[in-house]
C-alpha cells in the first residue's frame, strides 16, 4: 500500500533559462499531533525528521526531544542553482516535545527560526549535527554563505533554555569573517550575566587579536517561541552590540 505524501509547495512555472533565478513556490505548513510516541510521530505525510536531540529539557528526569522536521515535496526543488544542482526549499520546524511515562507531549514547534533555503548563491544555513542538548541547554547553530552577491560568512550558536514558561534565550556565539579582507569578529553575548565579549583579527596578521566587552542591554529578549529568523537575528545582536 502506497501513502501519498501532503502537498507541501504549490507548484510554480519554472525559468527556461539556467541564468535566471529560480521562482520559489509558496509553501504550506501542516498541523502537528500533540503527542506522539517518538520524533517520527510528529512528522506528518510529506515531512521527515531530518535532525533530533534528546536530553531532559525541564529537570523532570524524563529525556525530552528536540527534532527538525523538513518537507520532502519534490514540488520544492526547483531550479538549478548556478551550476550547483537543484536547489531544495522544503520548509523546516523545529519542534520541542517534553518526555513523559506515554510518550512525548508537544511543547514548541517553530517554523521561522531555521530560515527556507530561497537564495540560489546561498548555502544551506543548517549543517549536519546543528541541534544540540547540553546541560538543558537547546543549541542551536546556523551557518551563513554565499558563493556571489557577498563576502561575509559567519556561523551562529543560538542557546536556549526552559525556564517554565518558555524557551528563554540565555546566549549566543557568533563567528564572522569578512572573506575579501580577511578581518574576523567572534561575538560572544551571556544574556544571563548581560555582558559581550567582541574579539577582532585577521586571518592576514599575526598580530594579537583585539578584545573589548560590552553591556548587553537590560530589557525584553526574545525567546525560541518568538525569536524570528535565527539568522537575522544574529546579523541584528553584532550590528547593535559591536
Amino acid at each position: 500500500m502506497f501513502l501519498l505524501a501532503a502537498a507541501i509547495c504549490t507548484a510554480v512555472a519554472q525559468p527556461s533559462s539556467p541564468a535566471e533565478p529560480p521562482e520559489i513556490p509558496p509553501a504550506s505548513l501542516p498541523k502537528l499531533s500533540q503527542a506522539a510516541k517518538s520524533a517520527d510521530g510528529f512528522a506528518p505525510p510529506g515531512w521527515k525528521v531530518e535532525q533530533l536531540a534528546r536530553g531532559d529539557l525541564n529537570k523532570d528526569g524524563t529525556p525530552d526531544i528536540v527534532a527538525v522536521l523538513k518537507g520532502a515535496d519534490p514540488t520544492c526543488i526547483v531550479g538549478a542553482d548556478r551550476g550547483a544542482g537543484p536547489m531544495d526549499t522544503n520548509p523546516r520546524m523545529l519542534i520541542v516535545a517534553f518526555g513523559g511515562k506515554d510518550g512525548y507531549r508537544l511543547q514548541l514547534a517553530n517554523s521561522t527560526v531555521i530560515p527556507r533555503l530561497e537564495d540560489p548563491y546561498m548555502d544551506d544555513p543548517l549543517a549536519s549535527g546543528a541541534i544540540t542538548i547540553d546541560g538543558g541547554v537547546i543549541r542551536l547553530r546556523l551557518g551563513s554563505w554565499r558563493s556571489a552577491g557577498g563576502w561575509s560568512t559567519s556561523n551562529n550558536t543560538l542557546a536556549f533554555r526552559w525556564d517554565g514558561k518558555r524557551f528563554a534565550l540565555v546566549g549566543l556565539d557568533r563567528d564572522y569573517l569578512e572573506r575579501n579582507s580577511g578581518k574576523t569578529e567572534q561575538l560572544s553575548a551571556n544574556y544571563l550575566t548581560h555582558r559581550a565579549r567582541i574579539t577582532n583579527g585577521s586571518i592576514e596578521s599575526d598580530k594579537a587579536e583585539k578584545v573589548r566587552w560590552r553591556p548587553v542591554p537590560v530589557r525584553a529578549l526574545p525567546s525560541l517561541e518568538t525569536i524570528g529568523d535565527g539568522l537575522e537575528f544574529a546579523d541584528g545582536q553584532q550590528e547593535a552590540l559591536t
